[in-house]
């Protein structure tokens, strides 16, 4: 049998992208984390980690394992939570822009209902202003959000530069009008970059604009045009532009949480932890020893 103890640490690592971190996330040494890993490897007769450089990735066998240890995780807590009645089984509502979506919600529920698999969320993707006047009226429970004008009492959980970004195989010459496919104007993204390039003097076209990043992002992959996005959610598949692109700098960005007016229930303080955890850090590429 897979001891469940042994799965944590090692999702530890995979989530924090360090043994240190991972030992401090599971309350336990450095040391005991990664016997438990070598313990996991002999019982299932393959390495979980390969070393590159000063760190380690993941091995094959080792990515196969993450679901299966995942599974494994939450049906022991599914079991404790219906059986002790000691788990959390309300209900939360949960407000993101569907930018955020696109790079961090599936992080945010696979860590939330790891914990709370009893706790039913609904979430709602809109822009950070009308998630805003919906968490004011109780429509919401809390929203992640982006620090601006509009948007009032955020607890700030990460900042990021603002880039440029496109596609690998997108080309712009020197001079030429940027090609632009941006969100609505009540976008700051948008306003910080049209302020940038009108005093760079650069020229740009607006090429599309949507309010759904799910509608952008296929243009900007197709190499038609150019996007705004904080560096930290930038996907593997598109490149940020340099200095050698003459495009301005932007001033960073800054990703909050906004709640509702009262004492927060149990469920919407532990979805609010979970949305801390995993925005308020950089998914790294490379396992830290």
């Amino acid at each position: 049998m897979l001891d469940t103890d042994q799965l944590r640490s090692f999702l530890a690592i995979v989530d924090t992208g360090s043994f240190t971190r991972a030992a401090e996330r599971v309350n336990k040494t450095q040391s005991a984390v990664s016997m438990h890993i070598r313990r996991l490897e002999e019982q299932l007769g393959c390495a979980l980690f390969i070393k590159q450089g000063r760190g380690a990735r993941l091995s094959e066998e080792g990515e196969r394992l993450i679901d299966y240890a995942r599974r494994i995780i939450q049906t022991e807590a599914g079991a404790l939570a219906a059986l002790s009645r000691k788990g959390l089984s309300g209900r939360v509502r949960l407000g993101m822009p569907d930018d955020y979506a696109e790079f961090f919600l599936a992080d945010i529920l696979t860590r939330f209902c790891r914990s709370h698999p009893l706790v039913e969320i609904s979430v709602l993707c809109e822009p950070s202003v009308s998630l805003a006047a919906q968490v004011r009226a109780r429509a919401l429970d809390l929203a992640v959000v982006t620090d601006m004008q509009g948007v009032e009492n955020v607890e700030v959980i990460r900042e990021d530069r603002l880039a440029w970004v496109a596609s690998k195989r997108f080309q712009l010459e020197p001079d030429a009008p940027v090609p632009l496919a941006v969100s609505s104007t009540v976008c700051i993204w948008r306003r910080i970059g049209e302020e940038a390039l009108r005093a760079s003097n650069r020229p740009t076209r607006a090429l599309f604009t949507s309010n759904n990043y799910s509608a952008i992002g296929p243009v900007v992959r197709a190499g038609l045009a150019v996007t705004i996005l904080p560096l930290g959610c930038v996907p593997a598949d598109l490149k940020v532009l340099g200095p050698e692109s003459n495009m301005p700098l932007l001033q960073p960005s800054r990703i909050g949480l906004i709640h509702a007016s009262g004492k927060a229930s149990p469920e919407a303080a532990a979805l609010a932890d979970a949305v801390r955890a995993t925005i308020g850090r950089t998914a790294p590429q490379v396992v830290a020893a």
